[in-house]
């Protein structure tokens, strides 16, 4: 059975319009700098969902240029990554610091975390999605036993390094990392995918990998192929996903659909990558069950804790991504 003949055909149609919708947000707000609402869909309007292209995050520009592009050796860079990604608050990552690997103490670790919490009182962790591999880790305190676990990464990280520098392809990477204490299978996929964004020093990834050779999709991804597809105990999920991506111009085509393109410092388009792809389709999901009444968001668009533009500018400004109008000129959707 085809990817193409079994896909269902309302969802197919709405998961692309949601995402030309979501991306076309993101052109009227930041590129054309327009005021909100910066679309008519009252649930992009209402509910949060992340970009189209995962490296427009704010959460993903500090990885890629507050860790990956430090100027420290490989591996302090994806031990930090490590650090950042099961933490997963920036705010917390800058507070303690760019780690050494062999400076790394338990103690301090646990002290710099302990300080934020109970003396700044500021929140630590994210409560975006939960982890729960720290749970062994002998303690009742979630901050004594993540600094634990950050010991235990430590001291298996040369043998770690070492399957990282061994592998021929992102898969075994991916393995390497979900063999690490606290790092289950969505955890390591978003440690993957943030070492193979290219930096902006050097135009190449810290690993020798895309984002477009294999993907591992999450729970929420999974739950939007069973969305889209028919009889989904039948098609492996990265079939559909390699369709849905090497597919993306077509499917836009057929309905009539505008896609604003991200493009990079030199105007050139970026497509839609397999990893964005997953991506997509987890928020895509959620989009999906909130239109048919199925539930609602976790978490609501504000206008009035937005980021500016100047700040959004800013964020960019280390990354090659275009937000000049000019290279979007062919795109703009009119209202």
């Amino acid at each position: 059975m085809s990817v193409h003949t079994n896909l269902l055909q309302e969802p197919r149609d709405m998961f692309w319009r949601f995402i030309c919708e979501r991306q076309t947000v993101w052109l009227r707000r930041v590129v054309l700098q327009q005021d909100p609402p910066w679309t008519s869909d009252e649930i992009l309007q209402r509910d949060r969902f992340t970009n189209v292209y995962r490296e427009l995050d704010p959460g993903t520009q500090y990885v890629i240029q507050e860790i990956l592009s430090h100027d420290a050796p490989p591996q302090d860079r994806i031990f930090n990554t490590l650090i950042y990604r099961l933490i997963g608050r920036s705010e917390t990552h800058k507070f303690i610091g760019f780690q050494r690997l062999d400076e790394y103490d338990i103690d301090a670790f646990e002290s710099a975390l302990k300080t934020r919490r109970d003396d700044l009182n500021q929140p630590v962790f994210t409560g975006a999605y939960m982890v729960s591999g720290y749970n062994q880790m002998g303690s009742s305190d979630k901050v004594e036993n993540v600094s634990r676990l950050f010991g235990e990464v430590r001291d298996q990280f040369d043998e770690f390094y070492k399957d990282v520098q061994r592998a021929d392809h992102p898969q075994s990477i991916y393995s390497a990392i979900r063999g690490l204490p606290g790092y289950g299978n969505f955890l390591s996929y978003q440690v993957l995918v943030d070492l193979l964004y290219p930096l902006s020093t050097s135009g190449e990834s810290l690993l020798p990998f895309t984002h477009d050779e294999w993907s591992s999709p999450g729970p929420g991804a999974q739950r939007g192929l069973k969305t889209l597809l028919e009889n989904y105990n039948q098609m492996p999920f990265l079939d559909a996903m390699h369709w849905l991506r090497k597919n993306q111009h077509d499917e836009f085509n057929r309905l009539g659909l505008k896609f604003p393109y991200l493009k990079d410092s030199s105007g050139n388009r970026v497509e839609i990558s397999l990893a964005n792809i997953q991506n997509c389709l987890c928020e895509f999901y959620k989009y999906h069950k909130i239109t048919h009444g199925q539930g609602r968001a976790r978490r609501r668009f504000r206008t009035s804790s937005y980021r500016s533009t100047r700040e959004l500018e800013q964020l960019y400004s280390e990354y090659p991504i275009s937000i000049d109008a000019t290279h979007y000129q062919s795109q703009i959707v009119s209202d």
